[in-house]
């Protein structure tokens, strides 16, 4: 899940760090989340788009900076039809697919074309619904640009077993950056190659160390005859990989939120933990399985305020004209914003 960004005000002319802070704790969101979970099976799903408003609006406003909330303003009904529209074109090429012909999977051809411009308008959907003392951020991304990024390069990337993997980090990181606007001051992204490849080493060196750790105790599992190794390998393969793709993403998200600034003086900061970040997703991933999804809850809020803790601005100069002058244009682009291209198309 993605962390808001925006600029806060100082009264100095001296530069000044501003930490994120999240407010929300896990018995008060475990309330939220069972009551999204059972109208969510009771409605077949339907109230999902409800379910989301709700977790949104729960934890942006229970962020804060500079002591101010962060807002999330869209409607369900945005996100419900919007998942009606995708739900229902793949279903009817799924059945068209199985009961007529099989020639029909031609039909995901459009879709696929289409993907680079949903990703554009599912990214610039929830920019837009976001907002920070009453200034809204935008996304404003290109097809061909979307296409490279989200697309081409992960192919390429996958193809080359990993290796491009940073240049498709660089990618999308600059892309995002560079196309995100926070009223109408734009945020700018260079995340530096060189750094992104030494982050790529150091999660290497993690799946080596798994394998040789793997192999070491497969053959000591061989070697006093116990049957059940095979069984353990995939599983552990699996874990290895997942652990090595979280330090990776880990590495990633500072490079990129060190690597951004917003006009105007202000500087985005990410010190994220990669042996942390992985520990808490692992931890997560177990307390959930062991008490049958009762903390799911309790991971989400220790997910969230993990990320925001990590997360900081450094600003300078006076910023209350930077957000007052903003203010307004949010204000008065607020009914556009809910009528036109109002659609989440669940990406």
């Amino acid at each position: 899940m993605n962390i808001p960004v925006a600029a806060a005000s100082i009264e100095d002319t001296q530069a000044k760090t501003l930490f994120f802070e999240f407010k929300g704790n896990a018995k008060e969101y475990f309330g939220i989340w069972i009551v999204n979970l059972f109208l969510t099976i009771i409605t077949l799903g339907i109230y999902s788009a409800w379910a989301t408003v709700r977790r949104r609006r729960y934890f942006y406003g229970n962020t804060s900076l500079d002591g101010h909330n962060f807002e999330y303003h869209a409607e369900p009904i945005q996100i419900l039809i919007g998942r009606i529209i995708v739900f229902a074109v793949l279903i009817a090429i799924s059945l068209l697919t199985q009961l007529v012909s099989p020639w029909f999977n031609l039909l995901y051809l459009p879709y696929l074309i289409a993907l680079p411009l949903l990703i554009n308008k599912s990214m610039a959907f929830n920019a837009r619904m976001t907002s920070f003392r009453n200034v809204r951020l935008s996304f404003g991304g290109t097809y061909w640009g979307a296409l490279g990024v989200f697309i081409g390069m992960p192919l390429l990337a996958l193809l080359s077993f990993g290796i491009l993997g940073p240049i498709a980090s660089r990618l999308s990181a600059n892309y995002i950056g560079r196309h995100l606007k926070f009223g109408n001051a734009a945020f700018r992204t260079d995340a530096r190659l060189g750094l992104l490849y030494r982050n790529w080493g150091a999660a290497v060196g993690v799946v080596l160390a798994g394998a040789a750790g793997l192999a070491a105790l497969s053959a000591l599992a061989i070697w006093s005859g116990w049957d059940g190794v095979m069984t353990i390998v995939p599983v552990a393969v699996y874990a290895v990989l997942l652990v090595s793709f979280s330090f990776y993403a880990a590495g990633v998200r500072n490079i990129a939120f060190n690597s951004t600034e917003l006009e105007g003086g202000v500087r985005l900061h990410s010190k994220v933990g990669r042996l942390r970040y992985v520990w808490i997703l692992f931890s997560n991933l177990v307390a959930i399985i062991l008490s049958l999804s009762l903390l799911s809850a309790w991971s989400s809020v220790r997910y969230w305020r993990y990320l925001s803790g990590a997360t900081s601005l450094t600003v300078s100069g006076t910023l209350d004209h930077f957000v007052g002058a903003r203010a307004a244009e949010g204000n008065v682009a607020a009914a556009e914003f809910m009528d036109i291209e109002g659609f989440d198309f669940g990406l």
